[in-house]
């Protein structure tokens, strides 16, 4: 069966990403948005000779900034998150991961219904910019140590339908499933809002993030038999952040779904 395959990486990794097998890489916002003007166009030009695409983004707004804090300056981070709508589409985004999960977060004491407003606005100004890039955002569930604003798929999604915005929809990182005591039937059960798919071992100890493989501790069949189930179709990304050897351990990721009878289209 194939599927469409991707890796976590920068841009440097790219061409590394291609060669080992993968249909896409998955980038960083913040790097992107660092760029200078020639590097974001030596970038650009970088993804476009790769042959693979670069249709997810990770987390609009870097991870070190809080939505709801007073301090946080909606018309400065609008002008930030156009810019990088731009960049992005033109390198061929489809898709934003909204984790952010502690800029998101919502504070426990003083004024919490004015922080949720904010956060409502932000996510608001976010869906307008991105959808003239056809973008849309996924709300991604997190666990409860880095997020205590939706944690489950069935959370995003409730929220999702309220919210009412067409390019907003939810993805599943498999880790926070176990993490939230969630079956991985949540993915079919909500198969038409789940957009994207992370996955690493979830056994190992956050942040660090592991390629997934067969004698890693966990048992993928269940995962993987829902993919098959659904004829799932979007993209599905190995977030891994730890290392032996980059080039050798994301190839591995490759081999780990074709024990499984899946193939990157590339294949």
């Amino acid at each position: 069966m194939k599927m469409r395959l991707s890796c976590f990486g920068y841009i440097k990794d790219i061409d590394d990403i291609a060669r080992a097998g993968y249909d896409c890489a998955e980038l960083h916002i913040k790097e992107i948005m660092e760029l200078s003007e020639d590097e974001y166009k030596a970038a650009l030009k970088k993804v476009r000779d790769s042959g693979i695409t670069c249709e997810v983004y990770d987390n609009p707004v870097p991870l070190t900034v809080s939505i709801t804090s007073p301090d946080f300056d909606l018309n400065y981070w609008t002008e930030y998150l156009k810019k990088g709508a731009y960049r992005t589409a033109e390198m061929g985004a489809r898709y934003y991961v909204f984790g952010n999960g502690k800029a998101r977060s919502l504070p426990t004491e003083g004024d919490v219904k004015g922080a949720y407003e904010k956060l409502l606005t932000f996510l608001n100004i976010l869906c307008d910019i991105t959808a003239e890039y056809n973008i849309t955002v996924l709300l991604e569930p997190l666990g409860k140590s880095l997020s205590n604003f939706v944690n489950t798929i069935p959370e995003a999604v409730k929220f999702i339908e309220e919210f009412g915005r067409y390019n907003l929809k939810t993805m599943c990182d498999l880790r926070y499933l176990p993490a939230m005591n969630r079956d991985v039937e949540d993915i079919a059960a909500y198969e038409k809002y789940v957009k994207h798919i992370h996955v690493d071992n979830p056994l190992s100890n956050f942040p660090e993030r592991f390629v997934p493989s067969l004698d890693d501790g966990y048992d993928y069949t269940p995962f993987i038999n829902v993919l098959k189930k659904i004829c799932y179709k979007e993209i599905i990304s190995i977030e891994a952040s730890v290392f032996t050897d980059f080039k050798e351990d994301i190839k591995k990721g490759i081999e780990f779904f074709r024990h499984f009878g899946i193939e990157p289209y590339r294949s």
